[in-house]
């Protein structure tokens, strides 16, 4: 009963989403005003302990030395991190807003030169081979975009990521992969029949509505013929506190790291 009347609420804020998502993401991302714990933007988690988790990934798995292309980037938070690894990072989104804050952002904290930024639709291959042209075979880090996408988008997505990555970097994966329904999960953020947390509420009323990405999801996106699954396994993803000030929500998810073949 309590997810059921959470129905009208979220059927009511999801009506002014715009059908280009390009549209949707570029108006959500000229919208925000701050970002990390206590921001406005859901999974700009300022807690380590997420990238703690992926750095021994790339230290497992990822050759040094190559560039790294953060794909979907949004305010930068991932690509200046990887700055701490990578000696060339390179950080791509489809919003110009986006962008322009990652840029704001990474100057305010002092990033360094290797760090630069591209207005660029990852899922156009077009653009994912101009940007090999530039940069050579690269390391590509990949948090929460592919579940937000279609399927033939992923399968764009990952086409460019190939593209990318060639004979000898890697992508390393990370996308919320939720067991639940949709209200469920809702819930499991913080919402409820007469509150919803203000970073979440302002994602449903902006953006597309998101899915599972999972093993299943990712075998249909980067399919087996071009990839080479070297591991995979489960992920707490982080958001910024929505129930609890200072502690945020852990969402299931799954990662996996790939090779082209």
């Amino acid at each position: 009963m309590r997810r059921a009347l959470m129905i009208p609420r979220v059927a009511t804020m999801g009506a002014g989403v715009p059908r280009d998502s390009v549209r949707a993401w570029e108006r959500y991302w000229s919208e925000i005003e701050s970002t990390g714990d206590g921001g406005q933007v859901l999974w700009d988690s300022a807690d380590d302990a997420e990238r703690q988790f992926y750095r021994t990934l790339i230290d497992r798995h990822l050759e040094p030395g190559l560039p790294a292309v953060d794909l979907g980037c949004g305010n930068g938070r991932f690509a200046r991190w990887l700055t701490g690894w990578a000696p060339k990072v390179r950080g791509v989104d489809v919003s110009a807003a986006a962008v322009e804050l990652a840029r704001r952002e990474a100057s305010a904290e002092g990033a360094p030169e290797s760090l630069d930024w591209d207005v660029l639709d990852a899922t156009d291959t077009d653009a994912g081979r101009r940007l090999h042209r530039e940069l050579g075979d690269c390391h590509v880090f990949v948090r929460g975009v592919f579940h937000v996408l279609a399927p033939a988008q992923r399968r764009l997505l990952a086409a460019t990521a190939r593209l990318l990555v060639g004979a000898r970097g890697r992508v390393l994966l990370a996308e919320t992969n939720f067991p639940g329904s949709g209200l469920a999960y809702l819930e499991h953020l913080g919402a409820g029949p007469r509150h919803f947390p203000s970073p979440l509420e302002r994602a449903i009323r902006r953006l597309p509505r998101p899915g599972h990405f999972g093993a299943a999801e990712l075998r249909d996106a980067l399919v087996p013929a071009d990839w080479t699954v070297v591991e995979e396994g489960d992920v707490m993803i982080r958001t910024v506190p929505l129930r609890t000030p200072g502690v945020p929500v852990q969402i299931p998810g799954y990662w996996a790291v790939l090779a082209g073949r």
